[in-house]
């Protein structure tokens, strides 16, 4: 099973690089698009400083919101995708804080824009649904599915191994930022457990410490 690694976008290279190198024992990352709508490097440039400083063997998805670009946006992170060996998960996402929304392109139309090109997409899947709800968005044509508000397994039992489910990590340090949140959250104490129990299930899990880079460090120190 891949452990793969949340890593948002850094403006200072010298920060972004110290960040690599504390989970550069992860099988892969994915790395978000101006989270919140707020403005942040192109997370497909941080895609190809890590397949070049890290190599071929990482897994490296792209989480592309939908809220603010077109067709051609999409085309052309497609090709860059493939140049560089890194795949797409789309997701609306939030609404821009700067300039004007697009918003008419959904993430099935995003997924087949790269897939014609010969490129791995996927999108989002909310394991909060309904049962019918969950199992109608899987028989859509994504080659994978990041499953938000997880809270435990029995939410992936009967279901494709191509859910990558989203554990959000709580620690000392982000235990007050992450208290506002709507979705599910472990305790640092408890992931390797419930790693343990998601081997059955699924193929790759997605790793997120919101504000603690320390998490990344302790955790690849223990595995």
């Amino acid at each position: 099973m891949q452990i793969l690694a949340e890593l948002h976008p850094k403006a200072n290279r010298e920060k972004l690089l110290r960040e690599l190198d504390v989970v550069s024992s992860f099988d892969g990352y994915d790395i978000p698009d101006s989270p919140l709508g707020l403005p942040s490097v192109l997370p497909s440039t941080v895609a190809v400083l890590i397949r070049e400083r890290l190599g071929e063997g990482k897994r490296i998805i792209i989480n592309q919101r939908l809220y603010d670009v077109n067709e051609l946006f999409v085309y052309s992170l497609s090709y860059s995708a493939k140049a560089f060996n890194f795949e797409i998960a789309y997701t609306k996402g939030d609404k821009p804080k700067v300039g004007r929304e697009v918003g008419y392109l959904s993430s099935e139309e995003g997924v087949n824009i790269s897939k014609s090109l010969g490129v791995r997409a996927g999108m989002m899947l909310s394991l909060r649904k309904s049962r019918e709800e969950v199992l109608a968005r899987l028989e859509s044509n994504a080659d994978f599915f990041l499953g938000l508000h997880f809270s435990g397994v029995d939410s992936l039992k009967g279901l494709k191994r191509n859910v990558i489910p989203y554990l959000i990590v709580m620690t000392e340090k982000n235990k007050n930022f992450l208290s506002s949140l709507t979705q599910p959250t472990f305790k640092e104490e408890d992931v390797p457990s419930v790693l343990s129990s998601l081997e059955s299930y699924v193929d790759a899990v997605l790793l997120s410490s919101p504000g603690d880079l320390d998490f990344f460090r302790r955790f690849s120190r223990k595995a």
